[in-house]
Formats: C-alpha cells, structure tokens, sequence
C-alpha cells in the first residue's frame, strides 16, 4: 500500500531524508488511507448529512473544504512528528510543509470524490457549480 501512496506524496513534496524516512516507516500508506477516508467523510457529511437547501451554496462547500484541508494538515503534521519523535529521527520544518502538501493532497481527493458523488444528493447535487 505504501507503494501506491508514494508516487503521489513525492510528486508533490520530496526532501531526502525525511521523504525516504515517510516511506521506510510506512507513513504514505496510512496518510494516504486517511487522506481518502476523511475526505470522503467530509463529501458523505456535505452531500448527504447537512443536505439542506440553505447549505447548498458553493461557498458553503468551500468551508467544509477547508475544514477538510485544516482536519489533513493536522494529521500531515502529527502522524510523521509523532513518529520520527519516537524514534529520536530529529526535523523541523519538514513537518509543516509536508502537512500542507498532505492537505492539498485531501483537497483533491474532496475535490473529485465530489464530483462522482453528488449526483445522488437532493438538494446540492449542482454545488459548487451552479446551473
């Protein structure tokens, strides 16, 4: 699974050595399962929980995707801090900018889980673009 997840985490954000030290330790593959399963969260609890006509602008979409954004940068940054701490593996900086790569890497999944999921929504299945 990590080898399905790497590609797309290293296109975006690769430093040696904390990029082969995510890898080494396995971190792609559960950032990338959370990743999808919180962005899919978000999408089901738009589209189908909230559901409301009121809360069916595009702007109201984009809050819930930076909630999304915010929820993965979170775990962007913990999951590997948390980790490489463990292991007495020192960094800094790496760990924020690889949250924000994590986090732009959940906006995306949001963005097209979205599209292949609102069509059965009742009341946003034209958010965030209208007619």
């Amino acid at each position: 699974m990590n080898d399905l997840f790497a590609p797309l985490f290293e296109f975006f954000y690769y430093t040696v050595p904390f990029s082969d030290d995510l890898y080494a330790e396995g971190l792609y593959s559960s950032l990338g399962v959370c990743n999808v399963l919180i962005s899919l969260f978000f999408v089901v609890l738009f589209y189908y929980i909230i559901n409301r006509p009121a809360f069916s602008k595009w702007y109201h979409w984009l809050i819930i995707l930076l909630i999304n954004f915010g929820v993965a940068f979170t775990f962007g940054v913990l999951l590997p801090q948390t980790k490489f701490v463990a292991l007495n593996i020192e960094y800094h900086s790496e760990y924020y900018a690889f949250g924000l790569m994590n986090a732009l890497i959940a906006s995306l999944f949001y963005f097209f889980i979205s599209f292949m999921i609102r069509w059965w929504s009742t009341n946003a299945k034209r958010t965030p673009f209208p007619h």
